[in-house]
């Protein structure tokens, strides 16, 4: 077996990656083929290729990562394709899915490095995602008969699959087609045997019956099962042509296509009688493709605040039960915050906000101005933490420090909020400019018999705090 796409360079195999690998050599896999993400990989991914010679790898620059093509780290990809256990350029190709790369230069960074594979006489391995109208437009502009290429965990129609046969696509597939959700059977039944390849795209897309594990090379064997029992074909002939296929496509050695060939009839049977054993025990939850790292990852950060503050106050007189209000708006607030990430989707921010109301001082001749310090903990929940601009809402509580007419009062309040933030990555860390429309509720109202004039009797003085908040954050690299 060959396992034709394997990110077996991830951080989730560093414990463990030569027990994994031995796992993968005991279960038949006779070569893997681990393709290139991030430019920042490529070293690593070179030294693990080296650390064992039935390991080969693609290089290329993945579409996630396009923002990163400059003509140097190019320049770098079609030297590194001439080493000797480079086998392909990828994966490179589009995704649509996410939008960490401007559509135009994705696709234009997909061209360039399509040519290098001409050049290079390589083949490619293509990662296509909620972008196949503009894949197979690429591929058709490009083919002129010297480009061979491979749609790796193929999932789009039918449709899609016949205008990239007819380009002359090798087909692979991935556990993902396992699932019992999965609409793939007729796809792969219409898929000729001989274009096919298999993988696991590890750690990503576990196949049954392993949902809910990490993916490894030694499962990549359960997809080949599928692919038989949809074919209607023994599975040892299933994994003897997609064995010769991938050994053809990569231009492997004759001695892996062998060794591969003579463990067929051992892993064939073990895997039959591994799916008859497991096969009711399927998990019937729909398992979506793990996220790829966040390009826009965060730890701990510090930010600086500027904004304006406005301050509503509801007034009843307790001696006749009147009420007015009045606002204080436009007021000048800044102050401070540390951030912390636990999650993508779940950040926290402990902020402190200093405002002075001169207003009131104009409005009611007193002789000092009101001041309101903020002193808050929130937590910020993201919709969308891995696009360049993300929006937000926010709730927690505050403590609010006030000095009203030269007395101290303390009051607790619940905040809510929304908002936007921008990612840019930089050297030195990222950088995040946000703005955040926000709420403070006291729990209590104040009485201040000092200032409302009714009578004898005290006034209830009831806030709330609208709090327009522009700001500045960095996470610095750890």
């Amino acid at each position: 077996m060959i396992d034709t796409h394997a990110h077996i360079d991830a951080e989730q195999f560093d414990d463990d990656r030569a027990e994994m690998l031995e796992r993968a050599w005991t279960a038949g896999v006779e070569a893997i083929v681990i393709p290139s993400i991030a430019p920042s990989g490529f070293d690593k991914l070179q030294s693990i290729v080296e650390s064992d010679k039935r390991i080969y790898r693609g290089i290329g620059i993945h579409p996630h990562n396009a923002n990163e093509a400059t003509d140097v780290l190019l320049e770098r990809v079609e030297k590194e394709s001439k080493l000797e256990r480079v086998v392909a350029i990828g994966e490179i190709g589009l995704d649509y899915y996410y939008d960490f790369a401007p559509k135009d230069l994705q696709k234009d960074v997909f061209r360039k490095q399509l040519n290098i594979a001409k050049r290079q006489e390589l083949p490619v391995i293509i990662h296509n995602r909620d972008s196949d109208e503009d894949v197979l437009a690429i591929l058709e502009d490009e083919q002129d008969g010297n480009l061979k290429f491979v749609l790796h965990c193929f999932s789009s129609s039918i449709d899609i699959l016949n205008r990239a046969l007819t380009l002359g696509a090798h087909i692979s597939f991935t556990g993902n087609i396992t699932y019992k959700n999965s609409t793939l059977a007729e796809v792969i039944a219409r898929t000729p045997i001989e274009r096919i390849m298999i993988e696991t795209d590890s750690p990503y897309m576990t196949p049954v019956p392993n949902r809910g594990k990490r993916n490894e090379p030694s499962f990549v064997g359960l997809v080949a099962q599928k692919i038989a029992e949809i074919h209607s074909t023994p599975i040892d002939k299933v994994l003897s042509m997609t064995s010769i296929t991938a050994s053809k496509f990569f231009r492997l050695t004759l001695g892996i296509v062998l060794a591969s060939i003579f463990s067929l009839s051992i892993s064939g049977t073990a895997l039959s009688q591994t799916s008859r054993d497991n096969r009711d025990n399927e998990n019937e939850e729909e398992e979506m493709e793990t996220e790829p790292v966040n390009p826009y990852a965060r730890t701990f950060g510090f930010g600086l605040i500027m904004g304006t503050n406005t301050i509503v106050e509801s007034i009843e007189c307790l001696e006749t039960g009147k009420r007015e209000s009045r606002s204080y708006e436009g007021l000048l607030l800044y102050g401070l915050s540390l951030e912390y990430c636990l999650i993508d989707h779940l950040q926290f921010e402990a902020s402190y906000i200093y405002s002075v109301n001169n207003k009131v001082v104009t409005d009611k001749i007193w002789p000092t101005p009101n001041v309101h310090q903020f002193v808050s903990l929130a937590a910020r929940f993201v919709a969308n933490p891995r696009k360049p601009v993300c929006f937000f809402a926010t709730g927690g509580s505050s403590i609010i420090l006030n000095r009203i007419f030269d007395q101290n009062t303390v009051q607790n309040s619940f905040n809510f909020g929304i908002g936007l933030y921008g990612n840019i990555n930089t050297g030195f860390g990222l950088i995040v400019p946000i703005a955040e429309l926000k709420f403070d509720f006291p729990f209590t109202s104040t009485q201040d018999p000092q200032e409302i004039k009714c009578g004898n009797s005290p006034a209830d003085i009831g806030r709330f705090y609208s709090l327009v908040k522009f700001g500045v954050q960095w996470y610095p690299k750890f």
